[in-house]
């Protein structure tokens, strides 16, 4: 079970486990949002225990803004792990980033210019550009590479279509 932290503001934290939600309930650090009335019925030993899907934290606290790094982890999770080529399913071990316009070519390490690839693709594409790769091998971008949110980055293997109530937070 995830639980949606918010900061007082209620802009996205992170996901937590219901382990620390708990706690930080207890603890009077958070609450239920307001009108938020999806909960869980956790079982204990002196009844259940209903805890809200999604928590607020009591008081606001300052989060720098970070920019998210491009690596080979936060590029497959931005590309659902799927070759942004074939479309083929990928892990961290099967899949590669490729750079849409090659490095040797002036292309720049950035989020505009990578995208998950699986090794085949990525073998193929080499250092041609989409162009000459679209020609050689009928090859073609299915996806156009981006900066990903803060928010979809938090959401990173959660199941967002179990959380629907999430939407009032988080665009899906």
């Amino acid at each position: 079970m995830k639980v949606l932290l918010l900061n007082a503001s209620e802009e996205v934290l992170k996901v937590i486990a219901w382990q620390r939600a708990v706690k930080l309930l207890m603890a009077g650090k958070a609450r239920k949002p307001y009108g938020h009335d999806e909960e869980y019925e956790i079982k204990t030993s002196s009844g259940v225990f209903y805890l809200p899907t999604a928590i607020v934290l009591v008081q606001y606290i300052h989060v720098p803004y970070r920019n998210v790094a491009v690596n080979k982890s936060n590029v497959l999770a931005r590309d659902n792990y799927a070759c942004a080529y074939c479309g083929k399913r990928l892990s961290n071990s099967t899949g590669t980033v490729d750079h849409v316009t090659p490095q040797s070519r002036g292309g720049k390490h950035e989020w505009t210019n990578v995208v998950a690839s699986c090794r085949p693709c990525n073998n193929k594409k080499d250092s041609l550009t989409l162009v000459e790769v679209g020609k050689k091998y009928g090859i073609h971008l299915k996806v156009k590479p981006h900066v990903p949110s803060r928010n979809i980055m938090v959401l990173t293997g959660i199941d967002v279509k179990t959380h629907e109530t999430w939407t009032k937070w988080i665009e899906i």
